[in-house]
């Protein structure tokens, strides 16, 4: 059965993310799985993290799945959801923005699922936010720093490293009177989702008691493993920012921030905020295992407020 943390009579979240269905077939049977066990479980509501799929058809059906879940069904949305892959779609005027502000919330909306990077959503006395988040290399292994430089990540390539947001994600600059876009920089981009999200903490917080945060992105260095090998670490500084934990930690009635993007389940505790991830993930990195048995492993339930701790 899907990990539990009990609390006694509270809310029943349940959260995954990574989903990946465009990654292999197998990931799909894991979607299939974890539909039927929500329908099982009957959560107060369901949550996911983001990167569910990269073209909008395949992404679209994902959310249609969760008409058979009858919950609150709250999203966001994950860097590969955002991604561009051909580029006379970008010639069209098809950005990472345009995903991001325009088709993917109408795809969520005509699936009855919550577009929550758009508007938080409230249930009784818990507020939900969300951002995608993006990062500014804050994550990055700091011990790196003398191999490492800022223009080595900007450049997203590394000896036969390649992260594949420099090729797919286009966040771009206005137009200038030319016609002509750059792309905006990673720190701008975070700067921007931590800024939304501020405003969505802002606007709930005297409303309810209790907020939980949701992130694709890590906001906290303590969500971080790194292997101290330059080619490994070098996709640390992609996995989140340290400004998205700030901003979380800076409003009290944070206490739980769920996010995604690491493919390892994490539990950490950060002053008085519990975070953690629940990803699906790859379907090499699951050896041998069933789609029902990643479902079942992938599919985190949190009774809400947690006053026990554990898994």
């Amino acid at each position: 059965m899907p990990s539990v943390l009990r609390c006694g009579d509270a809310m029943r979240i349940a959260f995954t993310s990574d989903v990946h269905i465009d990654h292999h077939a197998t990931n799909q049977l894991v979607w299939q799985e974890m539909i039927a066990l929500l329908k099982d479980l009957a959560p107060d509501v369901f949550i996911c993290g983001g990167d569910v799929a990269a073209e909008e058809t395949q992404f679209g059906l994902a959310m249609m799945a969760l008409e058979q879940v009858a919950c609150p069904k709250l999203f966001v949305p994950g860097n590969h959801d955002v991604w561009v892959q051909k580029a006379g779609w970008v010639k069209r005027g098809v950005t990472s923005q345009r995903k991001y502000e325009q088709l993917l919330p109408a795809l969520c909306r005509a699936a009855g699922v919550h577009p929550l990077w758009i508007e938080p959503y409230v249930l009784g006395q818990v507020a939900f936010c969300g951002s995608l988040g993006w990062y500014d290399y804050s994550l990055r292994n700091e011990a790196l720093d003398a191999q490492l430089s800022a223009a080595d990540y900007r450049r997203k390539t590394f000896q036969d490293r390649v992260w594949n947001d420099g090729r797919f994600a286009y966040w771009l600059t206005p137009a200038t009177p030319a016609g002509t876009r750059q792309r905006l920089s990673d720190e701008a981009v975070t700067m921007h989702m931590v800024q939304t999200l501020s405003q969505q903490l802002q606007a709930v917080q005297t409303q309810v008691t209790h907020i939980v945060g949701v992130t694709h992105m890590l906001p906290f260095r303590s969500m971080m493993r790194y292997q101290h090998d330059v080619r490994a670490d070098y996709f640390g500084a992609f996995m989140g920012s340290v400004r998205l934990g700030a901003v979380l930690q800076a409003c009290p009635k944070v206490s739980l921030v769920l996010a995604g993007h690491t493919h390892r389940q994490v539990t950490v505790q950060v002053g008085q905020v519990t975070a953690l991830t629940s990803p699906v993930g790859y379907a090499r990195q699951w050896a041998d295992a069933t789609p029902l048995a990643v479902a079942q492993a992938s599919l985190r339930v949190i009774d809400f407020p947690m006053k026990e701790r554990g898994l």
